[in-house]
């Protein structure tokens, strides 16, 4: 019998989140999961660790890359769906994202440092040295371990997102090149929680990126703000209506408190077969 839901946005240890690739596997087989997607930022690393480690299981499994983008100023960030292994011209960019992301943090730290925080250079090592892309969550956990904040949001809303005392802005590819990027690997590109999107109308900015070659939309997404989860699909639904893009959806699962539990938010399975459908057409042209 085939399973029927999917989550397809998870992120593993190789980016800011908690568990390796081959957990996030098992624990997605325990939920009753159809299928799953690892979309960590900026690296591939982990793709090939989920294959292997859902190779002849009741799951399908799609490697995935979440790339952070800017579109006149504003942050969007792109998921990549049926990323291919070992892409040179993929690899050689998402290397120079995640040195942009190395040299990042150490800035954060000294800002923090500055503010009269003393953090280890052990664990700023260890994050330098175990995580693929480090992150502020890596930071925030750094924090919370200190003693300093109690959650991953109190960290961001006090000292690491945009605006806050610590923020370090990092540099990013305009979304036309990300785009572009990931259909040039074969990949599926997918704006990720549109809502997000505070620079205009969103229906205007889904025919524009329609128009640099975007394939689909995140629509099933829990935003932090005062709307349930059906309001916000049905306003996703509504600026996408009549584009013909693919509609997905996830938690966004860290194995942490920052975001969703993983497979409480999920589309029907037929979704990876739209996704599976897609990256073949884009892989031909």
């Amino acid at each position: 019998m085939v399973k029927a839901r999917a989550d397809l946005h998870l992120h593993s240890s190789h980016s800011d989140g908690v568990y390796p690739p081959e957990r996030l596997v098992e624990m997605a087989i325990d939920l009753g999961l159809g299928g799953i997607a690892l979309t960590d930022h900026d690296t591939i690393v982990g793709n090939e660790e989920l294959l292997s480690a859902s190779a002849g299981l009741d799951i399908q499994c799609i490697p995935g890359v979440e790339i952070s983008t800017d579109y006149e100023g504003f942050e969007l960030h792109l998921l990549g769906y049926y990323v291919p292994e070992n892409d040179e011209i993929l690899e050689k960019r998402l290397v120079a994202f995640r040195g942009d992301r190395h040299s990042r943090f150490p800035k954060m730290v000294q800002k923090l440092r500055d503010m009269g925080f003393d953090i280890k250079d052990s664990d700023v090592r260890e994050v330098l040295e175990t995580a693929a892309s480090p992150g502020r969550p890596h930071l925030a956990r750094i924090l919370i371990d200190m003693g300093v904040v109690d959650t991953i949001d109190e960290a961001f809303e006090k000292y690491l997102a945009e605006g806050k005392p610590a923020y370090v802005r990092r540099a990013r590819p305009d979304i036309s090149d990300g785009i572009r990027l990931l259909r040039e690997v074969g990949a599926v590109p997918v704006l990720a929680h549109p809502l997000y999107y505070t620079g205009g109308n969103l229906r205007e900015l889904l025919h524009i990126l329609k128009d640099m070659g975007l394939i689909g939309v995140e629509v099933v997404y829990n935003y932090d703000r005062d709307t349930t989860l059906e309001d916000n699909i049905r306003e996703v639904q509504r600026a996408a209506s009549g584009l013909g893009l693919i509609e997905t959806g996830g938690t966004d699962f860290h194995g942490d408190n920052t975001h969703n539990d993983l497979g409480s938010m999920t589309v029907p399975i037929e979704v990876i077969d739209r996704l599976r459908e897609a990256a073949d057409v884009v892989s031909r042209s």
